[in-house]
């Protein structure tokens, strides 16, 4: 089996409250679901994004470019908090990454994982690493929201949030860890 090291921006997806909806109401959730994966696909592959894999209300995507990698998270977010919404979170991180076929894994895949699950729905986290990367790019807002202990990771990660027009952006005191 071929491995391959690359350095990408990685991006997780998630549909909050998706399980709890399923039990609820099924359909509903399946069009959620149906909806979420339509943006998802469509504005992935216009920002050059490659499509990893899916879990339930959940997706992992990479990206060459930070800045459309960010991109395309504004855009879809956008979309999904149109009526009806799609409560998603939105993760994003840069790092060396070990690639094989269609699996990636390394340290900085569970980074990303760990920062989208410190979002709200409507939300993009980003990390430093990502900051660092769109900073000088006007069109995309951000503000820093403060330095994370996250769990299973050895350093705090500073997290910021995209703050373009229509963004959420979660309190301090509300990111769950």
């Amino acid at each position: 089996m071929s491995k391959q090291r690359q350095l990408v921006a990685i991006m997780f997806t998630d549909i909050v409250g998706y399980t709890a909806l399923m039990q609820r109401d099924e359909i509903k959730a399946v069009a959620i679901r149906e909806r979420h994966r339509l943006a998802f696909e469509s504005v992935t592959l216009k920002h050059k994004g490659k499509i990893l894999q899916y879990f339930g209300d959940g997706t992992l995507s990479i990206f060459k470019s930070t800045v459309e990698a960010v991109e395309c998270a504004i855009k879809m977010q956008l979309a999904f908090l149109k009526n009806p919404t799609i409560p998603v979170r939105i993760g994003i991180h840069v790092g060396d990454i070990i690639h094989s076929k269609d699996d990636i894994i390394g340290d900085a895949v569970n980074v990303a994982s760990r920062i989208e699950s410190c979002g709200i729905p409507g939300s993009i986290l980003i990390s430093d690493k990502v900051h660092d990367q769109i900073r000088s790019h006007n069109h995309i807002k951000s503000k820093f929201i403060d330095v994370f202990e996250l769990k299973n990771i050895e350093e705090p990660i500073p997290l910021f949030a995209i703050c373009n027009e229509g963004l959420l952006i979660p309190k301090k005191e509300g990111i769950k860890k």
